[in-house]
């Protein structure tokens, strides 16, 4: 049998197994929380085990000495790095710092575990905790096997966008719990020197899958560390993307000190994270505790905080803002970036031009006369293209906080701080739930209009759409008219708009409108031009629209907008559908729905060149062709889902010469390859199923 001093098995250090901690259950973990203090056993002295006193950690050991305080629910300004770093994080909006606030947040679904612990953090993100506070987040046999199958839930999760991973208790984690598994490492059956390697070698390549499967994971990770570090808790933060770290943490490369290798990463990834091989090399032979300080001179971790609260604040604020970001872009970065780590950047540029996650090549390219912004962040205060002007409509779709008091959307005459405002709607939520519209000119405010019906819902999507016709405004909330404020300044003097408050806004579009009289359109280049948009104005009596001609110059075809309706919807594609043309189709997913369909159609034949069919039940997003009267193969694969019941979407098809290209809220979504190759013969969009409509060109 070969000597057990010299088998190279796992990682990380060692916990006492004679110290009587008693188990630590904190309390439920939000982003503003309190920590009940821990209780160490025979009053925190180390433990006396000869075999184990060399080894025990003071820092780990010692008694708890700090205090159950309420904590911070954002960060301060002053929880930066050293400043030569140039590191600062945005504030956050009063959407995400309540967002962020929330207690108590729910286990993820489909993630139940041992050693884990899972949940739904914000939107996007997910909270990953190593959960044996009472082991000090020891690595035992069902770590190593649920870390695999969570992460590959993780890859696969369309709505995850970024991940934040820490440990529970008063530290992050202390390593391999070799009372776990000395029988698996240090204890192997069998006498047969080569069967026993064989063992070992197997067992070594599933431990390191591991940490891999963090690494091989496409959404980021963000590391968020506290106290010790040891052993096996180096070789996962080295597979993570992003590491964040408290002033009272130390890490250890610790295997020396035991008598095994640092064989399932520390050793191939830490080298690349500082870029220091004598280092490296130094803690490694020596295993001797890095402190937080030279861990941020290093460049192991990107920022030091006080405390694991604001670690924990800051590190979800990060994921926040990334998760803000296209998700395919984020993600086809960090698959690039893992690339060029190991390759030359010959080999990487090539890898770059030849990867299939280059939907990073295909920007969003709004159709004309549509000019959308997305994830907007607060508070908002830009030009309005061009001016405000008649026939203009302004969309804009979110999500009101749920604990939401006020809000509000001003038309505003230039920029300044006492700049007049030509419409001011504002929602309150004070006990009398209303909503006050008004005007301020010369400083002054005007005579409030109150309507005291809300159609805003805490914690709930929302479309607002404002269009403009010649005497007033007209408000519609959800679909439904909410109310008409009659000019009081001039519209030619409106030049900005400004939206803040207790909302999170997903996109602001303006749409339509009659141009200057200075400004003539231009001819399209790719499209014929039509004289006018359709809009279909308000009901004059229930269930029945009337048409009103605009004159806006357009290079489309065509553009219907129009408050709900019952669909089916049925558009006729004038000239048939043509190499970059792009079809804009808004609307909202009622709380029940269950699916719908998109079909690009031949009217003549009934061939569906592309049909879409969001299936909420299934959370999937099912793509398909109709040809000669047979259905193709279904494609499902998406990196996100849009389309979640009681959301509203902005959903962009952009027809290209060899493909279908399918943005959602700006962000690439799909691409489709023609399967009908004479696609200009599609002259309609059909569009049924659990759906309401707000706004479609075409």
């Amino acid at each position: 049998m070969a000597e057990r001093g010299t088998v190279s098995a796992v990682s990380l250090g060692l916990r006492c197994p004679h110290q009587a901690w008693r188990p630590f259950v904190p309390a439920p973990i939000a982003y503003s929380r309190r920590l009940t203090p821990p209780v160490s056993g025979n009053g925190g002295s180390v433990c006396g085990c000869s075999a184990i006193r060399q080894l025990a950690y003071p820092a780990c050991c010692a008694p708890y000495s700090g205090s159950s305080k309420a904590l911070p629910t954002s960060v301060s300004p002053g929880l930066t790095a050293s400043s030569n770093l140039g590191l600062n994080l945005r504030p956050m909006s009063a959407f995400a710092e309540e967002e962020a606030s929330k207690a108590s947040p729910e286990e993820a679904p489909g993630h139940s575990y041992e050693s884990l612990r899972v949940t739904a953090a914000q939107k996007h993100v997910l909270h990953v905790q190593l959960n044996r506070p009472e082991k000090r987040n020891a690595m035992n046999k069902a770590f190593w096997r649920e870390m695999v199958v969570c992460f590959n839930k993780i890859a696969e999760d369309s709505d995850c966008r970024v991940v934040v991973i820490s440990g529970a208790g008063k530290m992050f984690s202390s390593g391999i719990d070799l009372m776990d598994m000395a029988s698996d490492l240090l204890q192997p059956t069998g006498d047969d020197s080569a069967r026993i390697s064989w063992h070992l070698h197997s067992l070594l390549t599933r431990y390191q899958e591991t940490f891999s499967i963090i690494e091989k994971c496409p959404k980021p990770v963000i590391a968020a560390i506290h106290g010790g570090c040891i052993g096996g808790g180096v070789d996962l933060i080295t597979a993570c993307d992003i590491r964040y770290s408290t002033r009272d943490s130390f890490f250890q490369v610790k295997e020396v000190d035991v008598g095994l290798a640092a064989d399932v990463g520390t050793l191939q990834r830490l080298p690349k994270v500082i870029g220091n091989q004598s280092l490296v090399n130094e803690l490694a032979y020596t295993a001797r505790k890095m402190m937080a300080d030279e861990a941020l001179e290093s460049g192991l971790v990107s920022r030091l905080f006080p405390d694991k609260e604001s670690m924990l604040d800051a590190a979800f604020t990060l994921a926040a803002e990334i998760s803000s970001k296209s998700p395919v872009a984020v993600q086809s970065t960090k698959i690039n970036l893992i690339y060029s780590r190991d390759h030359s950047v010959m080999e990487s540029l090539n890898y770059m031009e030849k990867s299939p996650a280059q939907p990073l090549k295909m920007a969003f390219v709004p159709a004309p006369g549509y000019q959308p912004t997305y994830n907007p962040t607060l508070p908002y205060h830009n030009p309005i293209p061009g001016g405000l002007r008649v026939g203009m409509s302004i969309y804009i779709q979110g999500v009101a906080s749920e604990h939401m008091k006020r809000f509000f959307v001003n038309f505003e005459v230039g920029q300044g701080q006492g700049a007049d405002v030509a419409f001011h709607f504002n929602p309150r939520f004070d006990g009398w739930d209303k909503v006050v519209l008004n005007s301020k000119q010369n400083g002054s405010w005007g005579k409030e209009e109150r309507k005291m019906s809300m159609p805003f819902r805490k914690g709930a999507a929302f479309e607002l759409v404002f269009t403009v016709m010649t005497e007033h405004f007209k408000v519609v909330v959800n679909g439904t008219p909410f109310h008409e404020f009659k000019h009081r300044i001039p519209l030619q003097m409106v030049t900005h708009l400004h939206v803040d408050g207790d909302l999170m806004l997903q996109s602001i579009n303006f749409i339509g409108g009659q141009p200057p009289s200075n400004q003539m359109p231009m001819p399209a280049q790719a499209y014929p031009v039509s004289t006018c948009w359709w809009v279909m104005d308000f009901p004059s009596s229930p269930g029945q629209y009337y048409q009103q001609q605009s004159r806006l110059p357009v290079k489309m075809l065509g553009c219907c907008v129009f408050f709900p309706q019952p669909v089916p919807f049925n558009g006729r594609l004038q000239g048939g559908l043509i190499a970059r043309r792009t079809i804009i189709i808004k609307g909202y997913i009622p709380p029940t729905a269950k699916s719908f369909v998109i079909n690009f159609k031949v009217g003549s034949s009934g061939d569906v060149a592309l049909h879409i069919n969001p299936r909420m039940t299934e959370g999937a997003v099912v793509r398909n062709s109709f040809l000669n009267g047979s259905w193709g193969s279904e494609e499902r694969k998406v990196s996100y889902n849009p389309f979640g019941p009681g959301q509203f979407f902005d959903l962009s098809v952009r027809c290209g010469a060899d493909r279908f290209k399918v943005y959602a809220d700006g962000q690439h979504l799909f691409d489709f390859s023609h399967r009908l190759s004479a696609f200009q013969r599609v002259d309609l969009v059909e569009i049924h199923g659990d759906v309401t409509l707000s706004y479609v060109q075409i």
